[in-house]
């Protein structure tokens, strides 16, 4: 491997970890494979105070419709607020 980098810097390799989670507001909360995908959404939503909001589920954001039913080993859930603009 080439370690020829910019400025000198040390070269940091990340690594994915697997985990389950979710971010809300930036903050992570870690999740637990086979809890429901809709209730979990919406309580993370509910305690971020968000009255309308976006859901993001491995990098993709999703509809209602198209959620899965269970929280799968490994899902990366982003939920963003939505903002209505003009009133």
């Amino acid at each position: 491997m080439d370690r020829d980098v910019w400025n000198g810097a040390e070269e940091n390799e990340g690594t994915f970890t697997g985990r389950t989670q979710a971010i809300v507001n930036g903050a992570p909360f870690n999740l637990t494979p086979g809890s429901s995908f809709k209730e979990t959404v919406l309580k993370l939503s509910t305690d971020a105070g968000f009255g309308k909001f976006r859901v993001m589920l491995n990098g993709s954001e999703i509809k209602p419709s198209m959620s899965p039913e269970l929280i799968s080993e490994g899902d990366q859930i982003e939920v963003r607020p939505y903002d209505v603009a003009g009133f």
